[in-house]
């Protein structure tokens, strides 16, 4: 569906990722008690923003945390439910109906995912890695342009996802089964220790699934994790990670049609089981790789950080789905078009990132030194064919009326008794990248300025495109004795595109897309109130985004629109509270726009979020937690249909609840026992989470889900 707007570019462009239940690492001081084991980081830490370990309250950056301890404590099933709780994000962007991909915006736009420091590569077409959120140590949102420390990246920023990396412990692990509504279950296993002098090994992995909220489908999942640390403690480490991935089953990847979803139509509105596809839908995917990270500290503040992944991925897809528009000929408006497709694809990609890192003084000046280079190279493969099929009664379906094609070869054609036309697309990447990164402390001031020049390389077909850019980035902030810390930045990001583009009329001007480029200014402060943990953040941002490219149904091809600006305000906050109590608040309020005025599909205005946990440390209800949340996500824009008039989904709330209790506060030989039941949209809400009314399509969100879990630890 829309297949130009998952082609070449996603290459080049978004990742996406998905995840667990209950055994997870990460517990620091002030986390949630739920069955996990310590994690590598401290959550008041941030990575990826500078590629140093660097206290939040001290980068003049927005960036937000979530830790595996927040994702098991919230029983959240995938990187777009964890989301949910950012502010800046417009989540889950195709609602119920395509948990094979991880679908959000940030700051109004798509955002690429960074696996362990390197880019998460996609396919030519649908084909998209996901990694599962039981592998995952932490979840870093970098907000704004990050292409200066990492490539290229788009200007609404990126998500930094961290493995679980091996402990230097003894013996450790954790245990936990959960299940719920919609046939939910999960079983998920995290064990690890020391074999020998400066030797650690982990092994973590999971069986998931789920029936999907559409009749027909759903998800299954295999995935295992392991590495292994030589020369932990020492001057010179070297860890080796590799991770399997097996997805028999990917849910629902479909659509509604607007008719009897977002507009009205006379014979009612279309229920949230209701499966336009057919019952033989499929879609499979695979997934391997291997990591190396080495470590080498040289002395005197000087140190070297390699990292390389290699990574293959492939898939199968056949699937019957909606178009979105009424049958002609059916006056009574209960009949929908369907189509066709089926694609096979595989990927196989390579990236490094080499650092060096150092420390100086010169004067009252003292110097954190990054100098690093990189490359990525990506080899996607992709056989497809789209098609016609038979007409669904939206209301009485009736099904089973055609085969669903199980090969692009067996795709049929629009007229009865042809085939469609198979086409074959091979892309390539090739991209290089040095920068060098310098973080000032002058007594109370820090200030960050960061350059990188990029080169890129890409094929499709034959066709070569090449691509270069200077990339930059300088920002400031200033600490102060109560705790406030103001800061300023801007920076500046590139990402080059692959599209032909077309005239008003549709015909080819023989010209390929220019590289998108993108710049921020970001004005914020951050407050520590000092002696606690408790951190405030708010930012006001203002994005250009130039060249950006455009699919146009109507032309069947490529343009590109001379500007976006993303402008809006955020607020975020994390607050342990006396008497046992947690509290997370997540604000934003943004509006993004085109040179003309106009809107981008998929982008909201914004909204809130709020997490209140009550975990008494002592007395007789120790061990026992109780919480929820509430969820606002404002108006989406959802576009025109075919009849010129802008509209938005309308804006929901949604209400979040869960209850904990360690059983060992019951009995001894109960320790390390724990009990949990989470619920989302508690009182069972029906909404939109998105339209594209160009193509007549939406999606309904996800209705109440429940589940409980059983974990253990030691």
């Amino acid at each position: 569906m829309t297949r130009r707007r998952f082609g070449t570019a996603i290459l080049l462009g978004s990742a996406f990722v998905a995840g667990p239940g209950f055994a997870q690492t990460a517990q620091a001081d002030g986390e949630t008690n739920a069955i996990v084991v310590t994690g590598q980081h401290a959550p008041e830490q941030a990575s990826s923003g500078t590629k140093t370990d660097t206290p939040l309250a001290e980068t003049p950056q927005s960036i937000s945390v979530i830790t595996s301890g927040e994702i098991a404590g919230l029983g959240l099933q995938n990187l777009n439910q964890a989301l949910r709780f950012v502010a800046g994000v417009t989540p889950e962007q195709r609602g119920s109906s395509a948990e094979v991909y991880d679908q959000f915006k940030l700051r109004g736009f798509d955002a690429p995912q960074f696996l362990d420091g390197l880019k998460l590569q996609g396919g030519a077409g649908y084909l998209q890695p996901q990694v599962d959120v039981s592998r995952l140590d932490r979840i870093e949102v970098v907000k704004g342009p990050a292409s200066v420390l990492y490539g290229q990246s788009g200007p609404g920023g990126l998500v930094s996802l961290s493995s679980k990396l091996p402990l230097d412990q003894a013996l450790y692990g954790a245990i936990s089964a959960s299940y719920g509504n919609y046939d939910l279950y999960r079983v998920d296993a995290d064990l690890g220790g020391r074999a020998g002098e400066g030797v650690l090994w982990r092994l973590n992995g999971s069986a998931n699934g789920a029936s999907t909220q559409q009749r027909f489908g759903k998800r299954e999942r295999q995935t295992v994790s392991g590495a292994v640390t030589a020369g932990a403690g020492s001057s010179t480490s070297f860890t080796l990670l590799g991770a399997y991935s097996h997805d028999p089953f990917n849910g629902t990847y479909s659509v509604f049609p607007a008719s009897g979803t977002f507009l009205t139509n006379p014979n009612g509105k279309l229920s949230t089981k209701w499966d336009g596809g057919e019952p033989d839908n499929f879609f499979s995917r695979e997934q391997a790789a291997l990591t190396y990270i080495f470590n080498h500290d040289f002395g005197g503040g000087w140190s070297l950080r390699s990292l390389g992944r290699y990574q293959y991925v492939s898939s199968k897809l056949g699937i019957v789905y909606p178009g979105g528009s009424l049958t002609a000929s059916d006056a009574t408006q209960q009949t929908f078009d369907r189509f066709s497709y089926s694609t096979r694809e595989q990927l196989n990609s390579w990236a490094f990132d080499n650092q060096l890192h150092g420390k100086v003084t010169t004067g009252p000046i003292g110097h954190d030194l990054l100098f690093g280079t990189d490359r990525q190279v990506a080899h996607a493969n992709e056989v497809y064919a789209f098609g016609g099929a038979t007409p669904i009664n939206g209301f009485n379906p009736v099904y089973g009326t055609m085969v669903v094609p199980r090969t692009p070869e067996t795709v049929p054609g629009y007229a009865p008794g042809t085939l469609a036309t198979v086409q074959e697309l091979q892309a390539n990447l090739r991209q290089q990248g040095v920068y060098a990164q310098d973080q000032m402390a002058i007594g109370d001031l820090r200030v960050v300025l960061s350059g990188r020049q990029d080169w890129a390389q890409v094929s499709t077909n034959g066709q070569r495109q090449k691509d270069d850019k200077f990339t930059w980035r300088a920002g400031a902030l200033y600490t102060t004795p109560i705790g406030i810390a103001p800061y300023v930045s801007y920076s500046t990001s590139f990402e080059p595109q692959i599209g032909a583009l077309v005239d008003d009329q549709g015909r080819p001007t023989g010209e390929f897309a220019s590289p998108s480029s993108g710049k921020q200014l970001e004005i914020g402060a951050k407050y520590t109130v000092p002696g606690t943990s408790i951190l405030v953040t708010g930012a006001w941002f203002d994005i250009d985004q130039t060249n950006v490219l455009v699919y146009l149904a109507n032309l069947n091809g490529y343009q590109q629109t001379d500007k976006v600006n993303s402008h809006g305000v955020e607020i975020e906050a994390t607050a342990p509270l006396p008497y046992g109590f947690e509290a997370k608040l997540a604000f934003s309020r943004q509006k993004v726009k085109k040179p003309d005025g106009g809107q981008i599909l998929g982008v909201g205005r914004g909204g809130i979020s709020a997490n209140l946990e009550w975990a008494p440390k002592s007395g007789a209800l120790e061990g026992f937690a109780i919480g929820g949340a509430i969820r606002h996500v404002d108006k989406v824009y959802a576009g025109t249909y075919f009849d010129g008039i802008e509209r938005n989904t309308p804006s929901y709330t949604l209400a979040d609840a869960l209850i904990r209790y360690d059983l060992s506060k019951l009995s001894p030989q109960l320790k390390n026992l724990t009990l949990a039941a989470n619920v989302t949209n508690l009182f069972d809400k029906k909404y939109l989470s998105t339209c594209y009314l160009d193509y007549g399509w939406c999606w309904y969100g996800n209705r109440r889900t429940a589940q409980a879990t059983i974990g253990y630890r030691f």
